[in-house]
């Protein structure tokens, strides 16, 4: 077993030996080769072709930097044109805001203003209906007292004038009551007038109706003018059931009806009643 890890391992390195100097001849021909002139020459031209090649990709290289930079600087444009316009925007708006505001401004000093002047006008308006309230309320007073016055002035009157007329209806029944009888007299000796139907006749009276009710007896006396169908008679001469129209005098004494003349008509003759003469009243009521 040893003999043989021994043997093993010399053959390895021999075998590392071999390698190393293949390797090493290999890198000497490389050598050679390179330094050739067709070597050099291939070795130029390929540097050549990848000089060209670095030139080109450089070349699309810049030109793509080139375009990235033409949108950048058509970015660049852009962002300041929309920067522009967004101040443009930004300035306008801000005027037409100052403008709204002015606007505000100026309306509320006139609102503020027209409050002023109708809180004037309202204090003016309330100062004015105090002043006309207690103008009339002054003139109600005085309207009052002076009404007050009339009034008292007018009972005042009333009474004076009631009693005036108090004074002078007692002063007027007294001279009623003074003239009283001399009336009656007159009035008891005014003549009065009765036409009727005789219920009897004597030569002391005659009673006279009027249909069928008795209303009044006539006291025939001596200086009673009696006259039957037209021809002087006694009262004693008229017949029951004769028309009658008769003037009287009521006695002042006696209160009876004093006959002063009798004018009787016989039914046996029938005649037109006489009319009323002026003055004449109903039976028995004196005028």
């Amino acid at each position: 077993m040893k003999s043989r890890a021994a043997w093993l391992g010399a053959g390895v390195a021999a075998l590392l030996v071999g390698t190393t100097a293949c390797q090493d001849q290999d890198r000497s021909r490389q050598d050679k080769a390179e330094n050739t002139p067709e070597h050099q020459v291939e070795q130029a031209q390929a540097q050549s072709e990848k000089a060209f090649d670095d030139a080109r990709d450089a070349q699309k290289q810049a030109s793509s930097e080139q375009r990235e930079a033409a949108r950048a600087q058509e970015d660049v444009q852009r962002k300041q044109q929309e920067l522009q316009e967004a101040q443009a925007k930004a300035q306008k708006e801000a005027q037409e805001a100052q403008s709204t505001q002015q606007q505000a401004q100026a309306r509320t000093q006139q609102a503020q203003s027209v409050a002023q002047q109708a809180q004037a006008s309202a204090l003016e308006a309330q100062r004015r209906a105090q002043q006309n309230f207690a103008t009339q309320q002054q003139q109600a007073s005085n309207e009052s007292a002076s009404a007050n016055q009339q009034l008292a002035q007018q009972s005042a009157q009333q009474q004076q004038a009631a009693n005036q007329n108090a004074a002078t209806q007692q002063a007027a029944i007294a001279r009623n009551s003074q003239a009283a009888p001399a009336q009656n007299t007159q009035a008891v000796q005014q003549e009065q007038q009765i036409s009727g139907d005789v219920l009897s006749a004597s030569a002391q009276e005659v009673l006279v109706s009027q249909a069928g009710e008795p209303q009044l007896r006539l006291k025939v006396g001596p200086s009673t003018q009696v006259q039957v169908d037209g021809r002087a008679a006694s009262a004693a001469d008229i017949q029951e059931g004769a028309q009658v129209r008769a003037s009287y005098r009521t006695d002042a004494s006696s209160g009876e009806p004093q006959a002063l003349r009798i004018d009787a008509t016989s039914r046996a003759q029938p005649a037109t009643p006489a009319a009323p003469e002026s003055g004449e009243s109903s039976p028995g009521v004196p005028r």
